[in-house]
């Protein structure tokens, strides 16, 4: 049996965007990990992704909506309690340029190593 995120045309075109997007931002400093399925009946994944061969990043996708996990010392966090920088939540953190605007936010996060 598919997974439902499988079966989902909204979450498929969502993984494709989250990987052009994610690709626009790191390119050659990427690399995608297995996407895992739920068993929800809703279309809901998680995806790990490792940036700078560094930071394991943790996607958690949940019906149209996406939340970035970022490694600490006391497990993951959302992006948005480790900035000060507009984050975008929910259905708008999926719009295209709000999802361009939320991996930058991470970036700048990384580069400035204020992540354990």
């Amino acid at each position: 049996m598919l997974n439902n995120y499988l079966t989902d045309w909204e979450a498929v075109e969502n993984i494709d965007l989250i990987k052009k997007t994610a690709l626009q931002v790191w390119g050659e400093n990427i690399e995608f990990g297995e996407i895992k399925g739920s068993n929800s009946p809703y279309p809901e994944f998680e995806w790990q992704i490792y940036l700078y061969s560094k930071f394991s990043i943790k996607l958690d996708y949940d019906r149209s909506t996406l939340s970035i996990g970022v490694p600490t010392k006391d497990g993951y966090v959302v992006l948005s309690s480790l900035t000060n920088e507009l984050v975008f939540g929910g259905f708008d953190g999926m719009k295209p340029e709000n999802l361009l605007h939320n991996f930058q936010v991470l970036d700048r996060l990384i580069q400035t190593q204020k992540i354990d």
